[in-house]
C-alpha cells in the first residue's frame, strides 16, 4: 500500500537512501497492512536542505497566492475524503464514519488558514520621539518541524502543515509509525495543490533518530509537537 510513497523530499516521493522499510500493522486484526519507508540521516539532511531552499520560495510568495493554493489543499482533501478515511480506517482503527468526520474538520483547518493568510497585519505604533514612526512586520521565522502523533493524524497534521504555509514557512513534516499512509496521502495532496517543491517535506522512519536529527539542525527555526507524558 506504501509503494506509491516513501521520503516526500524536494517535491518528489522516493525510497530511503538504504532502501530501508518497517512494518505497518492494522490494529483491527494485527495484520501487517504494509511496508512504508524508514529514513536515514541521509534523507533528513537531504528534507532539511530541500526545505531550505523552499522557504526562500515561499516567503516570497504573495499572501493571496499562497492563500489560493492552502484553500485548494482543504477542496482537495473533501474531494479525497473517502481515500484519506479509509488509510485513517485502517492505520489508526476508527470507524470509518468517524475518519470522515476528521478529515472534514481537517479541511475546514486547511480553509480558515487560508483566509488568516491575507490578514498578516503589521503594526504601527507610538514612538517616544514626535520625529521617529514605530513600524512592526512580521515575516516567516524559518523551517519548521512538524511532529504528529498517531490519535488524529490528519486533523494535527493539517494544524500544523497549514499554520506554517499560511505564515510563509516552510515545514517538514513526520508522521508517527503507525499512521504514515494518511499523512503520506496528505502532504500528496498539497503537492497536487501546487505548493511548490521543497516547502512542504515528509520524513517517514523511526521518531527518536528522525526528531534528534531535525532538532539538532541550525535549519529548523521552530518546532511543533503535540503529546504528553
Amino acid at each position: 500500500m506504501y509503494e506509491k510513497f516513501g521520503q516526500f523530499i524536494n517535491g518528489k516521493w522516493q525510497q530511503s537512501s538504504d532502501k530501508g522499510t518497517y512494518e505497518v500493522i492494522n490494529p483491527a486484526n494485527e495484520e501487517v497492512i504494509g511496508h512504508a519507508s524508514k529514513a536515514t540521516a541521509k534523507d533528513v539532511e537531504a528534507a532539511l536542505q530541500s526545505a531550505a531552499k523552499g522557504l526562500e520560495v515561499w516567503k516570497k510568495t504573495a499572501p493571496w497566492q499562497r492563500s489560493y493554493i492552502i484553500r485548494r489543499i482543504a477542496d482537495k482533501m473533501r474531494e479525497k475524503q473517502d481515500v484519506l478515511a479509509k488509510w485513517m480506517t485502517l492505520e489508526v482503527g476508527k470507524p470509518l464514519a468517524e475518519a470522515k468526520g476528521e478529515i472534514n474538520g481537517a479541511a475546514d483547518i486547511f480553509e480558515w488558514n487560508a483566509e488568516e493568510t491575507k490578514r498578516i497585519y503589521g503594526q504601527t505604533q507610538q514612538s517616544r520621539f514626535p520625529d521617529t514612526r514605530v513600524h512592526v512586520y512580521y515575516q516567516p521565522v524559518g523551517v519548521v518541524a512538524a511532529l504528529v502523533p498517531w490519535n488524529f493524524p490528519i486533523v494535527l497534521a493539517s494544524r500544523k502543515i497549514s499554520t506554517a504555509l499560511a505564515a510563509g514557512c516552510s515545514v517538514i513534516c513526520k508522521p508517527d509509525v503507525i499512521t504514515p499512509g494518511a499523512v503520506m496521502e496528505l502532504v500528496n495532496i498539497c503537492k497536487e495543490a501546487g505548493v511548490p517543491d521543497g516547502v512542504v517535506s515528509l520524513l517517514s522512519g523511526d521518531p527518536a533518530e528522525i526528531s534528534n536529527e531535525l532538532m539538532e539542525s541550525d535549519i529548523i527555526k521552530k518546532v511543533s509537537v503535540t503529546g504528553s507524558t
